[in-house]
């Protein structure tokens, strides 16, 4: 199974560059290509990514100027991908690269969706506060009880699909929400979920993008994902 591993970015030159060498050791003997979906940034990231699939063709780029935003970025990288299988993963190596080989068999071995967790066994947080530790525990919670997702971490932004699953659900999704891994979760709802532990990292180079917009942003998509029909 071909797998097309989509990074969204903006502004993640310095970062770019060493996630990219961590896939190619990582999957090495893989069928996969690296699309990074970048928001046009000012640092150019979209040219430092053209610059190193010009030595590997496996690497390209995505450069969207216009429709920008964290969702919109993952749903043109997933619709351009030419893999069975699709991930997301962040550019800033905070999401750990060496699970993508394990994600990759639980889609083999026949799970709709597989996600990333840190409240797993084996999993966890780098270097997070008290109040952060709380923030996404009580976020966690409200998207399981509220929309009865059965994912332990419906925040990651780390996860595996068929692509042929996203395009069916493609078109319903709201693209603005913060979390993609929730819209697609609550549009998909998926027969079988799988799950692999990991810890979520320091980041690597650069600031934390995470606001009480994001926040507030975070807790308008839920309220608007428990008001849709529920199949019967």
């Amino acid at each position: 199974m071909k797998l097309s591993i989509i990074s969204p970015t903006y502004n993640e030159g310095e970062n770019v560059g060493r996630l990219i060498g961590e896939l190619e050791r990582i999957l090495h003997g893989t069928d996969y290509e690296i699309l990074i979906s970048d928001d046009d940034s000012p640092d150019q990231t979209w040219a430092r990514v053209e610059e190193i699939g010009r030595r590997n063709p496996r690497v390209r780029a995505l450069r969207r100027t216009c429709n920008r935003g964290l969702g919109p970025s993952v749903v043109d990288g997933f619709s351009s991908a030419t893999g069975e299988a699709v991930a997301c993963i962040d550019a800033d190596l905070q999401h750990d690269p060496t699970i993508l080989p394990k994600m990759l068999k639980e889609l083999e071995n026949g799970s709709d969706l597989v996600v990333a967790t840190r409240y797993m066994p084996g999993g966890g947080t780098a270097n997070w506060g008290l109040i952060r530790r709380f923030g996404s525990w009580a976020c966690t919670k409200l998207a399981q009880v509220l929309l009865g997702v059965k994912l332990r971490d419906p925040m990651s932004g780390y996860f595996m699909m068929r692509r042929d699953d996203f395009l069916k659900i493609r078109d319903g999704l709201n693209v603005r929400g913060f979390k993609i891994l929730l819209e697609i979760a609550a549009h998909m709802r998926p027969r079988r979920l799988g799950e692999v532990p990991y810890t979520f990292g320091p980041r690597a180079i650069g600031e934390s993008k995470l606001s009480n917009k994001i926040v507030l942003a975070y807790l308008s998509q839920v309220w608007r994902l428990y008001r849709l029909p529920r199949a019967a």
